[in-house]
């Protein structure tokens, strides 16, 4: 029997890992489930977040599988295979992955008898959309052209309009995908499966054959080149407080870079430890049980090392 593959893609910030926890904590996936986490940069955040879940994680940094790491992704994929034998596959790939090089490595010959691509989710920012469509036009289409679930994260903080406006948009660029909109706190963990009577067989057929037209329309341009990951060592703790204060700083000044996301850990001054995440516009906090990081790992393009450096130090 085949393995049951579902990629969780996404652009940066967009809350693949908190959605992808979600369903796990809510039973959505079996105990034999294996996670492959991909993060762009040299610093791993996100599978330390879902180490929480008793699941297993195989994590691949320093890159993203749409560009130099292709190799290991599919020797990842084997490994996990040959290693656990498990029911379920979850792919989450770098924010800055393109959509259709994960597929294009899952299509391959070596993996036709082994896995089934079940649900392709891309998740969309509603606050960020109409921002990142159009700086990031090449890496942003393309993960929303080759999903067929779309799911749209903090709608809970737009009008009815921009919900109405993002969806007629995401349908000129994906007629077929089903689009949940709705806040996730209104919904189950079976809500987000909807996609069910889409026949994932088919999305990967369309996918195979626009592939090669449309990778050569944007073979030009790999992740590396728009955009760079830069990890600071929070040496000394720090409150939460403080911290968050820094990241409004670095939103209305525009020498610290386009700064599009930042994650990472800190030991507070209570002698605790915190997990963090910034987007533009959020900065979200939690408590966690321990860790061996104190780290910020920032993402964004034309990064002034230099300021952050002295602003984080």
């Amino acid at each position: 029997m085949k393995i049951n593959v579902d990629i969780f893609s996404g652009f940066l910030g967009a809350g693949k890992t908190m959605l992808i926890k979600k369903l796990l904590s809510e039973k959505a996936y079996g105990k034999n489930t294996i996670i492959i986490e991909n993060e762009f940069g040299e610093v791993g955040i996100d599978g330390d977040i879902l180490k929480e879940s008793n699941v297993e994680i195989k994590e691949i940094n320093s890159g993203c599988i749409c560009c130099q790491v292709s190799g290991n992704f599919g020797e990842a994929v084997f490994e996990v295979i040959n290693k656990y034998n498990p029911d379920n596959i979850i792919i989450e790939p770098s924010g800055v992955a393109k959509l259709s090089e994960v597929l294009n490595i899952l299509q391959g010959i070596k993996f036709q008898h082994k896995i089934e691509v079940r649900y392709i989710f891309t998740l969309i920012d509603i606050r960020n959309y109409d921002t990142y469509l159009k700086n990031f036009k090449e890496f942003y289409e393309n993960q929303i052209r080759k999903a067929n679930t779309i799911v749209l994260s903090r709608s809970q903080f737009v009008d009815s309009e921009k919900i109405k406006t993002t969806i007629e948009s995401l349908r000129n660029l994906n007629s077929k995908a089903e689009i949940i909109f709705k806040p996730w706190e209104n919904l189950k963990a079976k809500d987000f499966f909807l996609a069910g009577n889409i026949e994932s067989k088919l999305s990967l057929e369309l996918t195979k054959s626009n592939t090669n037209k449309f990778l050569r329309r944007e073979k030009e341009h790999d992740a590396k080149e728009i955009f760079e990951s830069y990890p600071i060592e929070l040496i000394e703790s720090t409150s939460i407080q403080e911290l968050q204060k820094k990241f409004e700083f670095i939103a209305n000044n525009e020498k610290f870079g386009n700064i599009l996301r930042a994650k990472g850990i800190l030991k507070g001054l209570d002698g605790l430890y915190y997990q963090f995440d910034y987007v533009p516009n959020e900065f979200k906090s939690r408590k966690i049980r321990w860790s061996n990081k104190k780290v910020v790992s920032i993402i964004g393009s034309k990064l002034n090392k230099h300021e952050l450096l002295q602003l984080f130090k």
